[in-house]
């Protein structure tokens, strides 16, 4: 009943003559409790654990929806607090959430706020503010995907049409970059000391590994840091917005020197460091209905100040239609 509550609010504020109105629903596994101009998020023990760019998961996107189209003036984030035991696979997940967590907050603090049973359990986040993590490397052959094989392939064929083929030039011009480059991995990894040589490993993980990754990334002339999230049509959930945030968050550590790479054997690898900005981008057909300008100049208007959040729109399938919508 409080979902249809706060759902209403924001279909209330939604544009009436809007063609996709009527599919605009909020997802099941986040209960949305509101109070006058206050609403809770409390975000299911399953939610927490799964991959971030699942709408159910997207705790950053819907705070963001809640204050654009809700009009609330808080949000408060809860969620079902468990612990994980470190052996299983959800608990790089649990991590990565709670490092989200740590940092929308923050950035986001005059509006977006946990609820105070939650602070306890931010403690549990492996990372701090002044120790050296570890990414791991992207692979050396990045290029070649040439069939589309259902969402997640076809995503991969449109990565590859944009940085190692004929579409390439497009975006670059676009986007003023030196260069493209595709699947930049974001796996965290603690220190072991100086008694281990290898700091990437299994047993060193923080995240989640897998194939989490930068869609694409570059750097422009103006040496600026460009990261890209990428989806094809079709696929426009509001969790683009935790993926691409998320992205920025752990590009900004490497920026500042507290997350590393091991080694410089993927050529540019060395130089993000060097990048003194961020420019992040939407890359779609199509993004979710309630993800408009507003919502993203909200979006800008609490990132760090070296972070810039865009979208760039393209006909399926045809690579010169790219345009910077906003």
């Amino acid at each position: 009943m409080n979902n249809d509550r706060v759902l209403q609010r924001i279909l209330e504020n939604f544009p009436s003559e809007h063609p996709s109105k009527s599919y605009i629903k909020l997802p099941s596994d986040i209960k949305f409790v509101p109070n006058g101009n206050e609403v809770e998020m409390i975000i299911s023990k399953e939610a927490v654990r799964k991959n971030m760019q699942e709408d159910k998961a997207s705790f950053e996107g819907w705070a963001l929806v809640m204050k654009r189209w809700g009009g609330f003036d808080k949000v408060i984030l809860n969620w079902d607090h468990q612990s994980f035991g470190k052996t299983k696979p959800e608990y790089g997940h649990y991590q990565r959430f709670l490092f989200r967590v740590k940092k929308f907050s923050c950035y986001f603090k005059s509006w977006f706020f946990v609820k105070p049973n939650g602070l306890p359990y931010q403690k549990s986040l492996l990372i701090n503010d002044v120790s050296i993590y570890y990414l791991n490397r992207p692979s050396k052959d990045r290029c070649g995907d040439t069939e589309p094989q259902g969402e997640e392939g076809k995503e991969s064929w449109l990565e590859n049409k944009f940085v190692c083929d004929e579409w390439s030039e497009y975006l670059k011009n676009e986007v003023q970059a030196e260069f493209l480059d595709r699947q930049l991995p974001v796996g965290v990894f603690k220190d072991p000391g100086v008694t281990i040589k290898k700091k990437v490993s299994k047993e060193n993980a923080i995240f989640a590994r897998g194939k989490s990754a930068i869609d694409i990334w570059g750097i422009s002339k103006a040496n600026e840091l460009l990261i890209f999230e990428l989806k094809a049509e079709g696929n426009n959930k509001v969790g683009i917005i935790t993926e691409l945030y998320f992205y920025c968050c752990v590009m900004n550590r490497v920026q500042k020197g507290q997350f590393r790479y091991e080694k410089f054997d993927i050529p540019n690898i060395e130089r993000i460091a060097k990048t003194k900005k961020i420019k992040a981008y939407f890359l779609a057909p199509a993004l979710h209905p309630l993800i408009d300008k507003a919502l993203v100049d909200l979006l800008n208007a609490g990132s760090a100040p070296d972070v810039e959040f865009h979208y760039i729109s393209f006909a399926n399938g045809i690579g010169n239609s790219l345009k910077v919508e906003y």
